[in-house]
This record gives structure tokens, C-alpha cells and sequence, in this order.
């Protein structure tokens, strides 16, 4: 006969969670599973789980994320001075927004006193918080200890407890790269007085310009801030010796040139030696620097003002071409950028911006053709015009391709075109010079009819330069 006795439910088995300290029913809803535990399940349960994750995606959010909110400063920063310490990598506007927002204590108490609109101010606070991040400074992230210059940051590992307190930290970083070095860069410019005013209008040129002809300046690459020393290569260079020559260089052409109503200033790539901080070129080759980048850079920017000032007192309009050389791509560009923005109020300035390799001109029956040549062959580039400007081209009669990077000259006559490379002024470095490398080093200006092309060139070389006219 079987046994009629009711059966008694075995006791449910009971799990403390090791975060709350609750015990509960140890099962799938209340507990996670996991293979490498002793039991095969978590030590803390899903609400303390998801807890957790919750402050843990809130701390991954990252102040380089343009669509984040910039962090307003708490009082515990206030007191501490954590929030101050931004101002130390920031440009000048940056500066100012965020002592105005330490001082009204809102960003649009910020903006109303700058007479800024709060997304602007949201915008520098943005760019301040991304810029201090990659230095490895992150006041609401756990990370308030800055990299060295010239360090950015590559990542931070940080263990935390069931209460989000840190336990440790690992910070990883790594030389800046090349796509960091025009961050850099802007930095360094941000401070110079160099360029942080706009420039004033020049009067026009009292004599009579001649509107059928154009005074073209083609610049060799310049190769600010290259060292050389006379008893390795046969000849001294550095910022001053460049500074002082090119700028001698254009007095001399200009004094020489025929009225022209229109100037063609073109610096032809390499205008600097090197790309960024690290004395390297764009891509990573390590050259012979003078001075320190924000020095460099100071110079090459006086340089270029000071070369469209001058053909501002003999033209009626001068037009900036900088072209992206293989060694100063980024700074290039950021030139162009900067002396756009410098000459904003100068409507007789016209600054090429385009961060294209080949760059064009169009005067009358003159199709210009401009680039560094350093990724093309000279022989494909009268195709590529007529490519790139068909009907510029079909509309002119005289074509020609102005070209840097190999340091001579060279003239070459294709049906139709005619390409041309250009001299530099600066000599070669060690390493080109021990290669056996060997090239003149002159100026040159072209003077263009609308109508008839070429009438006229003047040259100036280095000797006439460095000793003045004679």
C-alpha cells in the first residue's frame, strides 16, 4: 500500500548578495550566473549589478564627446581650485569663458556678461574640457594629475569598488601623433601675439596700377626653422637667416616690379622644417630644428604678414596661396586658416583656404596651376588641368603649373602647358647635403599680361640677398 504522508517542500537555498549584504533566493532572478565562481553564480545581485553598471556608464562618458554637456564646476571643485586648473590649457576666449562661469556661477551668466550666446560659451567650455582631456586632466572623471608637454593621453585603466570609489589607476600615454600636432599647434598660435589682432586696412598705392598685368611671387620651399651649420654643410641657417632673406628677398622684387594692379603671393609647401613639436615632418622623419615650435611658428606667420604688407603698398589686391607640403602638412592649412582670419577686415586680401593639394588661378587668357609636387609626377600635371579645368582651360592660351619640393629649377613644355619647379632660398641640411645634393638658390618674380602671358621675370639670388642691392 503505498505511503499516503503528504511530501514536505524542501527549504528554498539563500544567497547573501556581497554588495547590500541581503540574503536572497538563490535563482536567476535575483542572482547572475557565472562559470568561474564556486557556486557558478555572482557575489552580488542584479539590482546591485545594474546599480553599479549605471555609475559606471555615467563615469565612461567622456568630455571629448561633441555631443556631451561641458561640466559646470561644484562646489567641492570651486573650493579645491580642481576647476581653476583648466585654465591652463586653454586658449585666451577659452580663459575667459571659464573664469566668467566660475564668477556668475552658470554658463548663461557667462555668456550675458561676455555678450556671448550661451551655446558659444558651452562650445569653448567643450573645446577647453577635450583639450585638457587629452593631457590626461578630467576634473569629474578621476583624473587630475597632468601629462608632460608634448604627452597625450592613451588611455586610463581604474578599478573600482561596489561603491564607485577608486582603488587604483593605471595612465597610459604616448608622444603626440601627427593628427594631435595641429591641436597642438593651434595652441601654441593662441598665444602669440603674433597673430591675435586683426589687421588694420592699408591705403591704396598712390601711383597708377596697371589692371592687365600680375606680379607673381612663387616662394621655393622656405623651410622655416631648418638648422644648418657652416662647417657640416657649407652654410648657416636659421629663423633669423630665413626670416631676414625672404623678407629681403620680396623688398628687392618689389622694387623692381612694374605696377601691377594685382599680386600672386604663393608659398610653394615646406614653408616650415618641421610638423609639429617633435622635430619631425608630417611624416614622422626626424630633421635639424632652430628654436622651439611656438618660436617657429611665429616667425613663419611675421614672415607671410609680412610679405602680403609689402605687396600691399604696391598692388591693389594681393592673393595668399600656402600649399600642403610633405613637410608641413598640418601647418600648412593652419596658416592659411590664421592669415584668413587676420586679414578678415583687409577686403584687398584675398587667403586661399582650400586644404586641397593643387590650387588654381585664373588672370585673363592665364590658367595658373599650383602644388607641392611631391605626390604626382610633373609629367601627369598638365593632363590633371585639363581634367580638373576644362573649360578654364578650353578659354586661355597660356597654362603653366608652378611647383616646389626639388629644391632647383626645372622647365618643362608639354603640348599646351608648361610646368615649372622653383629654387628655394634656404640651403640644403646635413642629411640632403651629404646625400650630394646640390641646387642654386634664388627668388624670382613673374610678371603675366591679361592678354599676352609672360612678358617679363626677375630673379634674385641669395648673394644679392644676403649682401643687399648693389
Amino acid at each position: 500500500m503505498a505511503d499516503s504522508s503528504a511530501a514536505t517542500d524542501e527549504p528554498a537555498t539563500l544567497k547573501r548578495c556581497s554588495t547590500c549584504g541581503t540574503e536572497k533566493a538563490l535563482n536567476g532572478d535575483n542572482f547572475a550566473k557565472r562559470g568561474d565562481s564556486t557556486d557558478g553564480w555572482r557575489a552580488s545581485c542584479r539590482v546591485c549589478n545594474n546599480e553599479y553598471y549605471k555609475r559606471w556608464r555615467v563615469r565612461q562618458t567622456s568630455p571629448q564627446d561633441p555631443e556631451s554637456e561641458p561640466v559646470e564646476p561644484t562646489p567641492d571643485e570651486v573650493e579645491t581650485g580642481l576647476f581653476q586648473e583648466l585654465a591652463n590649457f586653454g586658449t585666451q576666449i577659452e580663459r575667459a569663458c571659464l573664469d566668467a562661469v566660475l564668477q556668475e556661477g552658470s554658463i548663461e551668466g557667462a555668456a550675458r556678461v561676455l555678450g556671448l550666446e550661451p551655446g558659444q560659451v558651452r562650445a569653448h567650455l567643450s573645446e577647453l574640457q577635450r583639450r585638457a582631456a587629452t593631457r590626461g586632466f578630467a576634473t569629474g572623471h578621476d583624473s587630475i594629475h597632468p601629462l608632460p608637454a608634448g604627452f597625450m593621453l592613451r588611455g586610463i585603466s581604474t578599478q573600482y569598488d561596489g561603491d564607485g570609489n577608486v582603488i587604483s589607476k593605471w595612465v597610459k600615454s604616448k608622444d603626440a601623433p601627427g593628427d594631435h600636432k595641429l591641436a597642438m599647434l593651434m595652441d601654441a598660435m593662441a598665444e602669440r601675439d603674433t597673430w591675435s589682432r586683426l589687421a588694420d586696412p592699408v591705403p591704396l598705392p598712390e601711383q597708377p596700377l596697371d589692371a592687365d598685368l600680375l606680379n607673381v611671387i612663387p616662394i621655393g620651399d622656405a623651410h622655416i626653422g631648418m638648422l644648418s651649420w657652416q662647417s657640416e654643410t657649407n652654410n648657416n641657417f636659421d629663423l633669423k637667416i630665413a626670416e631676414h632673406n625672404l623678407c629681403a628677398a620680396v623688398d628687392q622684387l618689389a622694387g623692381l616690379a612694374p605696377p601691377a594692379k594685382q599680386a600672386l603671393v604663393v608659398n610653394l609647401g615646406d614653408w616650415v622644417h618641421a610638423d609639429g613639436r617633435g622635430n619631425t615632418t608630417t611624416a614622422g622623419t626626424l630633421v635639424d630644428v632652430d628654436g622651439r615650435w611656438a618660436k617657429i611658428v611665429a616667425v613663419a606667420i611675421r614672415v607671410l604678414r609680412r610679405i602680403v604688407d609689402r605687396c600691399l603698398e604696391t598692388h591693389d589686391h594681393v592673393k595668399l596661396v600656402n600649399v600642403i607640403g610633405n613637410h608641413d602638412a598640418n601647418t600648412s592649412v593652419l596658416l592659411s586658416m590664421c592669415l584668413a582670419q587676420f586679414y578678415e577686415r583687409e577686403p584687398r586680401v584675398t587667403v586661399d583656404t582650400s586644404p586641397s593639394k593643387f590650387h588654381w588661378h585664373r588672370f585673363g587668357k592665364n590658367l595658373i596651376g599650383i602644388t607641392h609636387g611631391d605626390t604626382v609626377k610633373f609629367k601627369d600635371l598638365p593632363e590633371i588641368m585639363a581634367c580638373d579645368r576644362p573649360q578654364d582651360w578650353g578659354e586661355t592660351e597660356h597654362r603653366v603649373w608652378l611647383c616646389g619640393h626639388v629644391h632647383h629649377s626645372t622647365v618643362r613644355e608639354v603640348r599646351g602647358c608648361t610646368v615649372e619647379t622653383f629654387r628655394t632660398l634656404a640651403p640644403g641640411d646635413a642629411w640632403h647635403v651629404g646625400q650630394g645634393y646640390r641646387s642654386g638658390r634664388d627668388q624670382k618674380l613673374i610678371v603675366l599680361h591679361r592678354e599676352w602671358g609672360e612678358i617679363q621675370r626677375y630673379t634674385v639670388g641669395v648673394r644679392r640677398v644676403c649682401d643687399g642691392d648693389r
